[in-house]
């Protein structure tokens, strides 16, 4: 479970590296089109990608911190269980 976890912490950093990316293409493509129109929408869907990105790491952070704390109550179970064989047939 907890490997499972550190491959979501994983995915997020991966989504939050996508926002250098994405920072170069805006700014490639306004350099690309001086005097267009739509370069002015281009700082808007920056900013909605930017927050986009922000709740998908932000998700995947809480379930990886949910996958964390259900890995600590199953150690805990089974070590209740464990301790439980042991001082039956121990």
């Amino acid at each position: 479970m907890r490997h499972c976890a550190d491959d979501i912490d994983a995915t997020a950093d991966a989504v939050r590296k996508l926002l250098g990316s994405a920072d170069g293409a805006v700014s490639t493509l306004k350099s690309a089109a001086p005097g267009w129109s739509f370069t002015g929408s281009v700082d808007e869907m920056s900013s909605r990608w930017e927050t986009l990105n922000k709740v998908v790491r932000d998700e995947l952070s809480e379930a990886a911190e949910n996958i964390r704390f259900n890995a600590s109550d199953h150690d805990g179970n089974e070590n209740i269980i464990t301790e439980t064989w042991h001082n039956l047939f121990g």
